[in-house]
């Protein structure tokens, strides 16, 4: 009997020494704001914060379009352009560059890849040959030709890896959405709306398949996360920074949709407004993972929890 009453009370007494051994950390946030009252815990903070994986690379990357500012533009607004290539290229390099090191391509759509490899093509057989979608910034003159063609080659690199040098590592049964679904459609839509600032109706076609395409394929990376039920921290990054870039590129083109418009053409009158459209859904379509992600930075959460929405 005194055995079972002291088994009773030992319940009562455990919680309160694992609460007290397990102190709660506090949330990046709260610290930056606890820390700004504080020089040396500023700087103790920003000290920590440098010395992290994700403050390397973003910062190499932002002192890379700083020399590529000074190096290869006149300052034109159209940088713009440029600069949206150079960050999606950015996000490429960041996955090739993960799945070299780890050697799997776990959490990376193949069919997205493939997307991308049309989407490269595409718009390299529109702004190699021509200049009518080039920036009139200086860095049109070849800078963003070359951004895209080592987009080109990385997505070319990571389809390879998931077909054939880390193919054990690929599981095709969460990759599950058609991309042939999303190329068709995009393919006939460009038939019908398409700018002709090349002046030449195969290039005209390719370039606005290519940004069609690019609106909807995202959509394979999703569905991935959603059949996995978590995202890989090297996948979200790429999906933010493809964002980002098409941010850039809708801010961009909003800004100049007129010139893709041909106001003697009773449908090709409204290509500029469509194209300025369809780069809106793709920013519709990424804006509840952007803002789960965003959740999760500013919670101190990892980024492959953003689907869990207990947490975020």
């Amino acid at each position: 009997q005194d055995f079972a009453q002291t088994a009773d009370s030992l319940p009562h007494t455990r919680p309160p020494l694992r609460i007290a051994q397990q102190p709660a950390q506090k949330r990046p946030m709260e610290a930056i704001k606890e820390a700004m009252g504080d020089p040396e815990k500023m700087k103790k903070l920003a000290f920590r914060y440098m010395h992290t994986e994700g403050f390397k690379i973003w910062a190499a990357f932002f002192l890379t379009v700083v020399v590529v500012f000074c190096l290869f533009s006149s300052g034109d607004f159209s940088f713009l352009l440029t600069l949206s290539s150079l960050v999606s290229v950015f996000s490429f390099l960041m996955v090739a560059l993960k799945i070299e090191t780890g050697r799997t391509v776990k959490g990376v759509s193949l069919k997205m890849m493939e997307c991308y490899v049309v989407i490269f093509f595409g718009r390299l057989c529109a702004i190699v040959p021509f200049e009518g979608y080039l920036p009139f910034d200086k860095s049109g003159d070849w800078f963003y030709q070359l951004c895209e063609a080592i987009g080109f080659c990385l997505a070319c690199g990571i389809v390879y890896f998931c077909r054939i040098r880390h193919e054990s590592t690929y599981d095709p049964s969460t990759d599950t959405l058609n991309n042939l679904f999303l190329m068709g459609p995009a393919f006939a839509v460009a038939l019908i709306f398409h700018p002709n600032l090349n002046n030449n109706l195969p290039s005209d076609i390719a370039w606005a398949f290519a940004l069609y395409l690019e609106s909807v394929a995202v959509l394979c990376q999703l569905f991935m996360f959603m059949k996995e039920g978590q995202a890989q921290p090297h996948t979200s990054h790429f999906l933010a920074a493809q964002a980002l870039a098409k941010l850039m590129s809708f801010i961009f083109w909003a800004s100049s949709f007129s010139e893709l418009s041909n106001p003697n053409h009773y449908i090709k009158a409204f290509v500029g407004n469509w194209v300025v459209a369809m780069q809106l859904v793709q920013l519709i379509v990424m804006g509840d993972f952007i803002y789960h992600y965003i959740r999760c930075i500013q919670k101190g959460i990892p980024v492959s929890q953003l689907l869990c929405s207990d947490n975020v």
